[in-house]
């Protein structure tokens, strides 16, 4: 891959947008079903046209009609976005092509996640339930202004639905085919000084691979989540915001399956009976908690102070089979536990021409990463190929019973390693929005980061009898693990950095703005521990450029955005599965560029229908200079060059009380690789969700029937996995056409 634009931004992309936005524009009144879409990206509520950065935003009510539930399906409406969930446990968030999956205790995330103003990136406790949810905003580019340094390359912002005043309440029942199952409901209202919300959701079905060693299918869920919330207003001027949520996930594990397999529906996966794993069969335990507490304090009509705490725990077992075999092979478990908290304290101003806040936040955390593994010694040995001079065949189970002449039929191998990390930061943050002009707005933003990073990491891998025997004293992977005895091996950095944002946002006239953006992000150093020796990765720093216009259509409802960037990355971080260990590891990559396009419609041609539309273009990778090393010219991991979404919303009236609605979307990815070194690649994709249903003329209940994937098409979520540094690569198949039926009631005030 080549990247001639390297340096620079493509001029021809911003002679193309100029171009655009000098188009004459007339004023008009908006029609009454296209309201205006209000986001609150940059610390304040703002129409998302006045917002001079590329941002995605759904409303609760937008979400609900489009079947929106997970972070997946999320995707699927904005541009730039794809998020790939191989398990609850572990999720890859990827924006302008740039993946953020490291789920290893010292790593740092790329993406921010936030949850009611509050970060929660942390790979293992970052996905939580979608649900009662009062908008989602998905922001581009490195925020780190607005966001902290783990928005490197954007944030994904989860605003739940608040207490009301006047009571209401809502009931959705759900059954579909794999056993579908779903129950999800809200209840509110209170006094002019309290107000309580609940709502909750519990949904499950089972796998959709067939498990022929376990009755549990696989790749199915069961999840349970619920919040609490309360809002005291003493006064007109002072709000307080407690919520309370609760995630617990018990899910029946991944279906990591050989290439044969991939698409039968049929697996032979199971682990051990062990003392190392946390469990005995494939599968996921996981619980996160969180308690989040907002105040705002309107001062006077210029000043508001905001204080956001939060606290935040999670603790997430996995057992997995890794070889996608029935052989007792590659038994591997994760246990990921950490403690989050949070604190920030922000003084709003608006005046006349200056807009803006200043402010500081304090962020600590401690996550640890216990890996288990489980193997029988015989048949790992004859997988490996190491006992071919023996005469023993690839995988032969019997070959333990071979080698010691029947005295034992099994030798059973468990061993582990572990890391640590216990990481804080202080962060001094500005942002100051100057009215030049009344069609000119100028934004100055940086935010001042001290970080402190420790890490830790130790490991306990007894020698392997059989190799004993032959003479050989040493583990089953032949020391390429470092074997510490269970010593910890510990290091620790501190990190300064200023990362600034410009903005520029041109009113061309009441109904189009154009902006244009700098901006620079880091991802945090990593102490990487696992060779044995501490080595620490350089931060991964970025310069954004973007270009962009955003607006209403003259006389026509119908809303737009196009945004252009280009992003120049030094020492960009990748992580790799060791080929010999098969231990995850972060490496330097050396420079990488990013350059796209992104576009965003949502019109309404008739007063029932709504259109949305959206596409992103990107052309991103590794540089293809030599000093680059191994990964030089590749292609990012999960990347597609080409994504596109049409969606729509119809309601029309079939009788005095009743109406009919619909909704769906059909998404397309081009091909994107599994892996940095590209050697898994998948080609492209498209599928097909839709919803048909009947409710009231007044909303109180409604009956709907949805498909997703309608097609049955097949694809694969991920290729490769741990199995391949083994020799034994690995697939998971994506979902297969899912069928539901939900009734909704709701009661009271809407």
């Amino acid at each position: 891959m080549k990247h001639p634009l390297k340096g620079t931004f493509p001029l021809s992309i911003l002679a193309t947008l100029v171009a655009a936005a000098a188009l004459p524009l007339q004023a008009q009144t908006a029609p009454e079903n296209l309201e205006e879409v209000i986001v609150t990206a940059q610390k304040r509520t703002q129409s998302i046209v006045d917002v001079p950065v590329t941002i995605s935003s759904l409303d609760g009510e937008t979400l609900e009609a489009l079947g929106i539930d997970r972070f997946d399906t999320l995707s699927d409406m904005v541009p730039g976005l794809v998020v790939q969930q191989q398990s609850v446990n572990n999720n890859g968030y990827v924006i302008r092509g740039i993946t953020s999956d490291d789920g290893s205790a010292p790593g740092a995330a790329r993406v921010s996640v936030y949850l009611n103003g509050t970060d929660v990136s942390r790979s293992r406790a970052s996905y939580f339930e979608v649900y009662d949810m009062e908008r989602v905003e998905v922001v581009k580019g490195p925020q780190a202004t607005l966001f902290g340094t783990a928005a490197s390359i954007g944030a994904m912002s989860f605003i739940t639905a608040k207490p009301q005043q006047d009571f209401a309440s809502s009931l959705t029942v759900g059954a579909g085919n794999y056993d579908m199952r779903k129950l999800e409901g809200m209840i509110t209202g209170g006094n002019e000084m309290l107000q309580g919300r609940l709502a909750f959701t519990t949904r499950e079905r089972a796998g959709y691979v067939e498990n022929t060693s376990d009755e549990a299918d696989l790749n199915g869920y069961e999840r349970e989540a619920f919040r609490p919330s309360l809002r005291i207003t003493p006064s007109d001027d002072l709000t307080i915001d407690l919520v309370y949520n609760y995630d617990k996930a018990t899910d029946p594990g991944t279906a990591f399956v050989s290439r044969e397999r991939l698409f039968t529906d049929d697996a032979a996966l199971s682990v051990p009976d062990n003392n190392v794993l946390g469990m005995n069969d494939v599968g996921v335990d996981r619980t996160v908690k969180d308690f989040n507490a907002t105040l705002l304090w309107d001062i006077n009509d210029q000043l508001a102070l905001t204080y956001i705490g939060a606290q935040r725990e999670y603790d997430s077992l996995e057992a997995f089979d890794a070889d996608g075999t029935g052989f007792e092979m590659l038994n591997f478990s994760e246990d990921a536990t950490g403690d989050q908290s949070s604190h920030e304290l922000r003084l709003n101003f608006n005046g006349e021409r200056i807009n803006g806040f200043v402010g500081a936040s304090y962020f600590e955390e401690t996550a640890d990463q216990f890996v288990g593994f489980a193997s029988e010694e015989g048949t790992f040995l004859s997988c490996a190929g190491a006992l071919a001079a023996a005469g023993i065949a690839s995988c032969n189970t019997d070959a333990t019973t071979l080698l010691t002449g029947g005295a034992v039929a099994a030798l059973p191998y468990e061993s582990h390693y572990a890391n640590s990390a216990d990481n804080s930061n202080l962060n001094l943050f500005a942002d100051i929005a100057y009215q030049v002009t009344p069609n000119l707005e100028a934004t100055v933003g940086a935010r001042l980061v001290k970080e402190e990073r420790a890490s830790g990491y130790y490991s306990a891998l007894p020698n392997s009898a059989i190799l004993a025997s032959q003479g050989i004293n040493s583990d089953l992977f032949s020391g390429l693990i470092p074997n510490t005895g269970g010593e910890t091996l510990s290091g620790d950095t501190d990190n300064s950095a200023l990362l600034p944002r410009f903005n520029l946002l041109y009113a061309i006239n009441d109904n189009a703005n154009v902006y244009a953006t700098v901006s620079r992000g880091e991802r945090s150093k990593v102490i990487d521990m696992s060779s044995g020796v501490e080595n620490i990765l350089p931060s991964e720093e970025i310069d954004n450029y973007e270009l962009g216009i955003k607006g209403r259509l003259a006389n026509t409802p119908l809303d737009y955005s196009l945004a252009a960037f280009y992003q120049n990355y030094e020492n960009f971080q990748v992580n790799v599965i060791d080929q010999d260990s098969g231990q995850t590891r972060t490496e330097n990559a050396g420079s990488a560029t990013n350059t796209g396009l992104e576009a965003e419609l949502r019109w309404y041609p008739t007063e029932q229908l709504q259109l949305l539309a959206n596409a992103a273009w990107i052309d991103a990778g590794i540089d293809s200079d030599a000093g680059n090393g191994t990964y030089a010219g590749n292609q990012f991991r999960l990347q597609p060059e080409l994504t596109a979404t049409v969606g729509y919303v119809y309601d029309t009236p079939i009788g005095g009380a009743l109406l009919f609605t619909s909704s769906g979307n059909w998404g397309y990815r081009s091909s994107v690789y599994f892996d940095i070194a590209n050697q898994y690649e998948e080609d492209a994709v498209d599928l097909l969700s839709l919803r048909a249903g009947i409710t009231a003329s007044d909303r109180n209940w409604a009956l709907t029937l949805a498909a997703t994937n309608l097609l049955d098409e097949e694809y694969i979520m991920d290729a490769g996995n741990t199995g391949s540094s083994f020799g034994f690569p690995t697939y998971i198949a994506g979902a297969p056409r899912m069928v539901s039926v939900e009734f909704n009631k709701r009661f009271g005030a809407f």
